[in-house]
């Protein structure tokens, strides 16, 4: 079973399908997450807009193309400022960095 994309933006990288909104998160006091789901969800992360947050949350089964644990793995964003502002751009750049370990090191 898919990720819903109701309402959210859709975005492709190397052929996979990927879903991303940006949404306040009821579990932290409401605030600004930017979320990106692969289809078949074993890529799944969120990232703290605004915060000055220099880490991503993974939550899914595969990270840099080697499967994972499954649990919860902080990490370092592949940018060199944190982001204030999401952009498609920007969407790409953390897949690529998810997906393959391409991508901006800040």
């Amino acid at each position: 079973m898919g990720v819903s994309a109701k309402g959210r933006r859709r975005i492709q990288y190397q052929g996979q399908n990927f879903v991303w909104w940006v949404a306040p998160d009821s579990d932290d006091c409401d605030r600004i997450y930017l979320n990106i789901v692969s289809e078949d969800k074993s890529i799944v992360l969120a990232y703290r807009v605004n915060g000055e947050s220099f880490r991503i949350i993974s939550k899914g089964r595969r990270l840099h193309g080697e499967k994972t644990s499954g649990k919860w793995q902080l990490c370092k964003i592949p940018f060199r400022e944190p982001l204030m502002v999401v952009t498609p751009k920007d969407v790409v750049q953390i897949i690529a960095w998810a997906v393959d370990g391409k991508g901006e090191q800040g």
